[in-house]
């Protein structure tokens, strides 16, 4: 993933990766205990397996896949997401194949359709895969004390921390540019304790690395708002795969439809605390 690279979401994968593949079927029609909606047929997917998505990811990862094995996960985000392309190519089955992190990440498994585990495009890994167009933005938050005077209006001259050396830092002091000084911390911990402090008057990352702190502060921090950056994360597909375009077309087709923000207001609150989309933009003045 990129520096956006959903930290909250990789610390899920990467710490559980398992050296095994397994594979478990979902329930056809109702693949597991999702509920696809999109057009039966609407796509058309060249599948390893007659009638059936075999989908990589790493498990266990919560509220994203709902299950700490292949055999017993039945719903989540990305799941859910899964049987959406499953069933909008007139498949019959879903079937997840369970990767050690290395292995889904460095492109040596093969005998899935596509894969799923927060996995965001950058240059390198576009020379190992394929990617659809994101299917959830990790957007660049603002976290502050509650209380604190902190707005769209003023935070260029507010103390603002950041995470040396992730995307939003970079953003932080180049786009946004401050009046004062951009604090950087080595760790999550170590600046949101700075901002409880007040040593700095918010702190600014992904969203959704900042929910799940805020959410263990118990009402002492807030997020306020996020800045749209488009740093995405997508389905990938084997490189040259003949399936990128029609997984591309039904990503954006939920998109329009409403399918991808009904599943990350069902599944991501569970995880992050509070719905990501829930959050006010705010423009780069």
């Amino acid at each position: 993933m990129t520096g956006i690279r959903i930290i909250v979401l990789t610390l899920l994968v990467s710490s559980f990766a398992l050296p095994s593949i397994t594979l478990a079927d979902g329930n056809a029609p109702d693949f597991g205990n999702c509920d696809p909606t999109g057009e039966t047929g609407s796509i058309s997917l060249s599948t390893v397996e007659p009638d059936t998505l075999i989908v990589a990811t790493v498990l266990p990862s919560n509220s994203l896949w709902n299950g700490s094995s292949a055999e017993d996960t039945r719903d989540g985000f990305e799941y859910c997401i899964a049987a959406e392309i499953a069933q909008r190519a007139a498949l019959k089955h879903l079937k997840v194949m369970n990767l050690a992190w290395d292995q889904f990440i460095n492109g040596s498994a093969t005998g899935y359709d596509i894969g799923m585990a927060s996995t965001s495009e950058t240059e390198k890994r576009r020379e190992i895969f394929d990617f659809s167009q994101p299917y959830f933005s990790a957007n660049l938050g603002i976290a502050i004390k509650v209380g604190n005077d902190v707005n769209a209006e003023n935070l260029r001259d507010r103390r603002i921390g950041v995470l040396k050396g992730n995307l939003g830092a970079d953003w932080v002091i180049n786009k946004l540019k401050p009046n004062t000084e951009v604090s950087q911390y080595q760790s999550g911990p170590e600046m949101m304790d700075a901002l409880k402090a007040g040593q700095i008057d918010a702190v600014m990352t992904d969203v959704t690395l900042l929910l799940p702190d805020v959410a263990r502060a118990k009402g002492e921090l807030d997020v306020v708002g996020q800045y749209e950056t488009n740093w995405g994360i997508n389905v990938i597909t084997p490189k040259g795969s003949p399936n990128t375009p029609a997984v591309d077309e039904a990503i954006d087709a939920m998109k329009k439809d409403g399918t991808l923000a009904k599943l990350s207001a069902t599944y991501l609150p569970p995880l992050l605390g509070r719905d990501p989309s829930s959050i006010p933009v705010w423009l780069l003045n």
